[in-house]
């Protein structure tokens, strides 16, 4: 299985710290998804770097009652809270470099604040993984910035960058149509995140 410098970090002590530290009420998330996914068919759905399961809580809260959700994780902590978090998510031991299902498995893949901290090197290999196990959208929720930028992330410099991901992945992924983005605040119980919902126009319907 492939490992990077960031991947190790969150795997170990780092991404535990992480993952005591970021708790908050799932709630207040779920009326910001609902409206960025309002009035689309998605039924099952995946997302890559759940952590403790807050967002997955929140998809199971907007979507129909026999949704399929799944999360996948890299750190063995944040899995074990996620595993409890709700009966109605399934959370696995993964990464986003090498994701466990078939293709085009998910109506919907998605993540917030992960891809922020995939290296330059890597960023490419990460977005194909993510589209390939999407049959239809992808939803991404990350820092923005206009020129890649990297960013001092507690006390490290190889942990965190801001980019234009509308950029990153039209020019990763073919026939890539951007249909919604926005920007969610602290009151939508997000840190400055902007998101982009993409659909992949030769989608099978």
């Amino acid at each position: 299985m492939q490992t990077t410098e960031q991947l190790a970090a969150w795997q170990g002590e780092f991404g535990n710290a992480y993952t005591d530290r970021n708790v908050i009420d799932w709630r207040v998330r779920a009326p910001a998804f609902k409206e960025a996914l309002d009035g689309f068919a998605i039924h099952r759905v995946l997302e890559v770097g759940c952590n403790r399961g807050h967002n997955l809580c929140a998809l199971a809260e907007i979507l129909a009652e026999d949704a399929e959700i799944f999360g996948i994780e890299p750190n063995a902590h944040a899995l074990a809270v996620a595993r409890t978090a709700s009966g109605k998510i399934n959370a696995i031991s993964g990464n986003v470099f090498d994701l466990p299902f078939k293709d085009a498995y998910f109506d919907l893949a998605l993540t917030v604040g992960v891809l922020i901290h995939i290296s330059p090197d890597q960023l490419a290999k990460a977005i194909q993984e993510i589209a390939r196990v999407s049959r239809r959208y992808i939803l991404v929720a990350e820092y923005y910035s206009e020129a890649d930028t990297a960013i001092e992330y507690r006390g490290r410099d190889d942990l965190l960058w801001k980019r234009d991901f509308q950029k990153h992945y039209q020019s990763t992924v073919a026939n890539l149509k951007l249909v919604r983005n926005g920007y969610w605040s602290a009151e939508e119980g997000f840190d400055r995140t902007h998101w982009w919902f993409f659909e992949k126009s030769n989608a099978a319907l």
